[in-house]
């Protein structure tokens, strides 16, 4: 009988480590990406607008509140970045304090950014007061979820 126990006792240690040698190497699978790899043609990692200029201008008179601003901005999408357009349009304090945003009233010219192509966003949005030379930062939300801003002064 004793012999028998020492068989049973090898066995199962050989089986717990076969066990930690599978159970690490599905993990380091799993870890490098051979399985359970996500398949996005466009992924937000993928677009890399760039925002080249921009304007901001302040068109109400003092006595209005709240305040309306015309923005345009010019962007370039990269060569190697997808197609992609843009979905909100944010004007913020350089401090992050959101001053406004358009979702529905965005004119982009062309309507689809192709990759090596530049256009111009116009929008308008009301929100606080920003006096003339305050710099504001533009932000562009692009379909795929992409933010870039882009700081300039009120004028």
């Amino acid at each position: 009988m004793r012999s028998r126990r020492s068989i049973s006792d090898i066995v199962a240690v050989v089986l717990l480590i076969v066990i930690a040698i599978a159970a690490a190497v599905i993990i380091y699978m799993w870890l490098s990406g051979l399985i359970g790899s996500v398949h996005t043609s466009t992924s937000a990692t993928q677009v890399k607008l760039e925002i080249t200029g921009a304007s901001v201008k302040n068109i109400s008179n003092n006595s209005t509140l709240p305040t309306t601003y015309n923005v345009t901005v010019t962007v370039y999408n990269p060569p190697d970045s997808p197609s992609t357009s843009i979905t909100v349009g944010e004007l913020e304090f350089t401090n992050g304090t959101m001053i406004c945003s358009n979702t529905s009233g965005i004119k982009v010219t062309p309507s689809s950014i192709s990759p090596g192509q530049s256009a111009t966003v116009y929008f308008t949005c009301s929100g606080p007061a920003a006096s003339p030379g305050t710099p504001v930062e533009v932000v562009l939300v692009t379909t795929q979820g992409v933010q870039v801003s882009y700081t300039t002064p009120v004028s």
